[in-house]
């Protein structure tokens, strides 16, 4: 029986740099770039920012000029921003009412088998998302996923930003003749690199490569590449599995010293995975803190270290995973340490409806479990950190660099735009 199987996916364009420019209009045409965390590196770019030849992960200080002349537009990365936007375009995707697996924060899958017209349904999907939620997506649909993030690529230059690959055959080949190895999906610059060296080098190369020589050298993964570029179909859709661990980390604008600046940083940590965990009911059966020294500055004492605490009860109760936190930061602080990075690990997470008690817990988990859902309730409707704990508010020394972040026009009452 033939298989009929038609994926597509849908790639928002830009993502964050869309995001920016859906609230700032003035940003439209311009070149604009993304900064990492605290104002690192290049992690976005627009159109016009990859014809100034501007690198994906260049430091900010090498395109400085750039900006300093007025060339380029640099912004801070606002990852709550970008969250809920990513959050509001996979809903619209998922009201189409097909299988969907959504990939990162701004590519998903979708299954369009019982589509009876796959490139006519993709258009009306970019059209909604586009009116709906205000940004703009490129869209390949081919027989496998392989070929339809291909397709994806390629429909960025096709006016009508949707692209459907003609099934295996020499139209399809024709067209993987003109694509390089490296734009593979699973191809990466290592394994280009030695594909290149022996010849391959170009998709069409690949995919007439034999599939246990790229089984020895690659395992499944490579040999799945192959199978896919042919048509044949090796990668399903994914269901979401409910997450194993939960990290919450990030890296200090300057090297933390003092003991209420780490133990601020890691409580607000412990929040946010905590916030995290209790969204997708989980509950963490262990805690893990870790703090790191700036490896690249020689001068730095070596003061990194981690600890784990193992919980009796699975918990995801902010309060009660705070003390622990605190209590493993006050033992790995020392003085004359200089940390750069801190964070918290969730690990073994449970379903939090259906877990273990023992009868020696003196937690009062349903007054904790009320007190968390009303901050809960309270931060989703009026925005993230609305309600949070004191701890937090130790120290602000501690917090990235955020010279250049835009509004959290989405999800702060007091950043919505205003207008007149």
């Amino acid at each position: 029986m033939e298989d009929r199987r038609t994926i597509a996916l849908v790639d928002c364009n830009s993502f964050y740099v869309s995001c920016e420019r859906l609230f700032e209009p003035k940003l439209s045409g311009k070149a604009v770039v993304v900064l990492s965390n605290n104002d690192g590196c290049v992690v976005a770019r627009s159109r016009e920012a990859k014809a100034l030849k501007i690198a994906m992960g260049v430091p900010f200080f090498q395109i400085k000029d750039h900006v300093d002349a007025g060339r380029l537009i640099a912004m801070s990365s606002n990852y709550t921003l970008y969250g809920d936007m990513s959050h509001r375009v996979m809903r619209t995707l998922s009201e189409l009412g097909f299988p969907q697996e959504v990939y990162s924060i701004d590519e998903c899958f979708l299954d369009l088998s019982d589509a009876v017209e796959p490139v006519a349904t993709m258009a009306e999907a970019r059209r909604r998302v586009a009116h709906d939620v205000g940004i703009p997506t490129s869209i390949g649909i081919a027989c496998t996923k392989t070929l339809a993030k291909l397709a994806s690529d390629l429909a960025k230059e096709h006016p009508a930003g949707v692209y459907a690959f003609p099934p295996p055959g020499p139209e399809l080949a024709k067209i993987l003749r003109n694509v390089p190895v490296i734009d593979v999906w699973g191809i990466g610059p290592r394994i280009g690199k030695v594909l290149l060296e022996l010849g391959v080098h170009t998709a069409l190369d690949l995919a007439r490569m034999n599939v246990h020589t790229m089984r020895e050298r690659y395992g499944i993964t490579g040999a799945r590449v192959v199978q896919e570029l042919r048509g044949v179909r090796c990668i399903e859709l994914e269901e979401v599995q409910p997450k194993q661990s939960i990290t919450s980390s990030r890296s200090f604008a300057g090297q933390v010293t003092e003991l209420d600046d780490l133990r601020a940083a890691v409580a607000s940590f412990v929040e946010r995975a905590c916030e995290k965990a209790r969204s997708g009911h989980r509950a963490a059966t262990a805690l893990t803190v870790f703090i790191e020294h700036n490896r690249f500055d020689p001068r730095a004492p070596d003061c990194s270290g981690a600890l784990t605490h193992h919980l009796s009860v699975p918990t995801n109760l902010t309060s009660e995973l705070m003390h622990y936190a605190s209590e493993m930061v006050r033992r790995l602080w020392r003085p004359g340490g200089r940390w750069k990075k801190a964070g918290v690990l969730l690990l073994g997470l449970v379903d939090d409806r259906s877990q273990q008690t023992s009868f020696l817990d003196q937690v009062d988990r349903e007054r904790g479990k009320a007190l968390a859902a009303a901050v809960d309730e309270i931060n989703n409707k009026h925005g993230r950190l609305v309600v949070r704990c004191a701890a937090t508010c130790l120290s602000k020394d501690w917090r990235p660099l955020m010279e250049r972040c835009s509004p959290r026009y989405t999800t702060r009452w007091d950043e919505v735009p205003k207008i007149g």
